[in-house]
């Protein structure tokens, strides 16, 4: 007697139904709508297999004394159809696709992988472009010190560096517009011929002089300028020249005051 496995086959009534190994269930799948192109059509299967009417049972009962298989098969029997078919298995037997039909597609995650790159390099262009200009904006302020916000400060700013430039360039007129004249007589340099005396002593002696605005404050009138003033120094304690010029720093506080509609240095710290 031969045992058919349990799969989905041709119940006999155009429909694809499950076989269990001993009965037929309530399961009916329809078959596929268009077979491989080397799969015999449906009546060339009819005409290889007469027609017999359905078990009624569910089951075909065995052939008493067939030990060999004698009896031609039972129709839509699956085992004997593919022995008549080879190469004709569950995938190409009507109705055998539907287990591959249902296997659920598998998709590929790389779109996730740039999905996740792409955000990323987003983020970092947005980053950039917002902290950039702050950062900028920021090395401009440390740049500057503590930058004038008036235009008060900004002239008490000016006076101080036209004083500075004075010295290098021992530029009397440039002396006297940035420097009260308490502070002239305090300094015991009140006219030209003595500032420029002093200026060129002052040239000689030093190099790469530069002056770096820290802070700029106003309080009743009253503006306060610091600075950190930076130079070689060329000459020794006694106006001999160095060997090698020593770098030097100080840092000053400027006392600014309004004179006539202009600001002007009035004393030193």
């Amino acid at each position: 007697m031969t045992t058919t496995p349990p799969g989905w086959y041709d119940d006999g009534h155009g429909a694809m139904r499950w076989w269990d190994g001993s009965h037929w269930t309530e399961h009916v799948a329809q078959p596929d709508p268009e077979p491989s192109a080397d799969a015999p059509t449906e009546a060339e299967i009819v005409a290889a297999y007469p027609a017999q009417s359905a078990d009624p049972a569910g089951a075909y009962p065995p052939h008493p004394g067939d030990p060999a298989g004698a009896y031609p098969p039972h129709p839509g029997d699956p085992a004997a159809y593919m022995a008549a078919h080879p190469g004709y298995g569950a995938a190409g037997y009507p109705g055998g696709g539907f287990a591959a039909a249902t296997e659920p597609r598998r998709t590929s995650k790389l779109w996730i992988l740039w999905l996740v790159l792409g955000l990323v390099l987003l983020g970092i262009v947005i980053a950039a472009a917002v902290l950039i200009p702050i950062l900028l904006m920021s090395a401009a302020t440390s740049g500057a010190g503590g930058a004038a916000g008036s235009d008060d400060e900004r002239a008490a700013v000016a006076a101080v560096e036209l004083y500075d430039d004075a010295w290098q360039d021992a530029d009397c007129e440039a002396f006297e517009a940035s420097t009260t004249d308490d502070f002239r007589a305090s300094t015991g340099i009140g006219d030209c011929e003595s500032f420029v005396a002093e200026a060129e002593l002052f040239v000689e002696s030093v190099e790469d002089y530069e002056v770096r605005v820290d802070d700029v404050a106003s309080e009743q009138g009253t503006i306060t300028v610091t600075t950190t003033e930076t130079y070689l120094t060329v000459l020794d304690d006694t106006g001999e020249p160095l060997e090698t010029p020593e770098p030097m720093s100080a840092v000053y506080t400027y006392t600014v005051v309004a004179v006539e509609g202009e600001w002007a240095i009035d004393a030193i710290g």
